[in-house]
């Protein structure tokens, strides 16, 4: 893979010219490189100014390092970059947890993720994924198998916004998802024995019955309820 990198920084170079100003490595393949695949690397690139046309110079670039199975880059310019922070903080504060430099600046390490910003949006998104969960529940809920699935699909996302309650608490979030929640458990004193259900059948890939299915369900949504109510009064 660091072949693969080397060359994107090269040719992002090459295509950019002197409009280029970083190309920053994150995501999880950065804290847990033993068990990285392609598209857990996440790549930010940042240039002077981003119009359609300079899109466009980099699209075969682009095209090519998506075709081999690495997620889609993310686009800014320094200037929105430096205006984003508020806008964006869960997102940021995930990114400057574990990052690589591959080329230009470092434009993320003098930055400073407002508590108040990160406690708005994490509550924000908590709120949002119930809603949507909640949704979901009615067409699912006729099969233990699609209920299933809505869980430990779901639990991943909120996973990545509940990680931010330690940051919001002055702690540094724990790598993986397990512990991430029931550290959480002990840090709310709340329940969250539904969630590492939750996690341990997203991993064992377990058969529930329907009866089964709906219990955990149930147990799954109040407890998420209950950290977002939680949130609100951090």
């Amino acid at each position: 893979m660091e072949k693969e990198f080397n060359d994107l920084v090269t040719r992002l170079s090459s295509t950019a010219v002197n409009n280029l100003a970083a190309v920053i490595v994150h995501g999880s393949a950065i804290t847990m490189p033993a068990h990285a695949v392609k598209a857990d690397y996440q790549v930010l690139i940042v240039t002077h100014r981003l119009s359609t046309d300079d899109l466009n110079s980099m699209r075969p670039v682009i095209q090519e390092w998506t075709a081999a199975g690495y997620s889609m880059p993310t686009f800014f310019t320094v200037k929105e970059l430096a205006e984003s922070l508020d806008v964006y903080p869960v997102e940021f504060s995930h990114m400057k947890r574990a990052y690589q430099v591959r080329f230009g600046q470092d434009l993320l390490k003098d930055k400073e993720i407002s508590k108040a910003h990160l406690r708005w949006q994490a509550e924000h998104e908590l709120r949002g994924k119930l809603l949507r969960l909640r949704s979901l529940y009615l067409p699912a809920s006729k099969s233990a198998a699609d209920l299933t699935r809505l869980m430990t699909d779901s639990i991943v996302t909120f996973v990545r916004f509940l990680r931010s309650i330690f940051e919001i608490l002055g702690e540094t979030p724990p790598l993986d998802r397990m512990t991430t929640v029931q550290r959480l458990g002990e840090r709310l004193k709340i329940d969250t024995t539904p969630l590492v259900s939750v996690l341990e059948l997203r991993e064992t890939q377990k058969r529930l019955k329907d009866s089964e299915a709906q219990e955990l369900f149930k147990r799954f949504h109040e407890c998420l309820a209950q950290t977002v109510e939680c949130v609100n009064s951090l």
